[in-house]
């Protein structure tokens, strides 16, 4: 089944064209890494699916149901985790968490039960009566995640998790990420760390320019890149992007 389906989505700003006739299929169950530089189209297409921003042409289906502004029921199974840590600095941990749930979940029993579900998935036990601004910045991004993911969604936008996090807390947010997998989630994962790519997503999926450049598992993207071959992309800044998955220099 297709969780996602985009097709041929086009997206300008004036004269700028962010998204030009960008395709993506994500099957139920996938952990898909999307990447590309700062300005290749990745924001601009998940906020368009989260139908955050609206596009000139194509379309979009969640669920395999056309998704628009409106279809509330739909956003109500996805959840999203911003870069930037997005809670309320007043309220407690608890608090902040069954806020964002009981934007999803009315009833308070159980809410109660999904709150307490993620406090403990996130392992925040011994910090659920802190504010955030008393906690570490990987705590903070613990707590982040446990708003976006409370109230048990069956698609989740990951977007750079563990930026600026300390090494266990990295750890920690990773694991969490492939148990949310193993429990029924499929997972959109943004980041610039290409050994947290390989290491939990299922397939990659590259952009530049609004479009998808290249698609696959690590390893068949490293065998884009085998023995004597040589890939020339004309978009520098993508070398480090294939530098760091592949190993392989490449040049202009």
């Amino acid at each position: 089944m297709s969780v996602v389906h985009v097709e041929s989505l086009v997206k300008r700003y004036g004269d700028l064209t962010a998204l030009d006739h960008f395709s993506l299929d994500i099957a139920q169950g996938e952990v898909l890494g999307l990447l590309g530089p700062n300005g290749s189209g990745k924001t601009t297409a998940i906020n368009c699916i989260l139908q955050l921003l609206t596009y000139d042409k194509g379309s979009i289906k969640l669920f395999g149901e056309s998704m628009t502004p409106a279809r509330y029921d739909l956003k109500r199974r996805i959840g999203v985790v911003p870069q930037n840590v997005a809670v309320f600095e007043e309220l407690t941990v608890r608090e902040n968490i069954d806020y964002f749930c009981a934007m999803y979940v009315s009833d308070r029993g159980r809410r109660k039960a999904l709150v307490d579900e993620a406090i403990q998935f996130v392992g925040l036990e011994d910090y659920v009566k802190f504010r955030p601004k008393k906690l570490s910045g990987g705590l903070q991004r613990r707590l982040n995640i446990a708003c976006g993911v409370a109230h048990k969604p069956e698609l989740i936008f990951f977007d750079e998790p563990t930026v600026a996090v300390d090494p266990q807390s990295r750890n920690s947010i990773l694991e969490g990420i492939q148990q949310l997998n193993r429990d029924g989630s499929t997972i959109v994962y943004t980041s610039h760390y290409m050994e947290e790519v390989e290491e939990i997503c299922t397939r990659i999926v590259i952009m530049d320019n609004g479009r998808t450049i290249a698609n696959g598992s690590s390893s068949e993207l490293k065998g884009m890149i085998g023995g004597e071959k040589k890939v020339i992309i004309q978009e520098p800044t993508l070398n480090d992007v294939f530098l760091e998955l592949t190993g392989t220099e490449l040049r202009d």
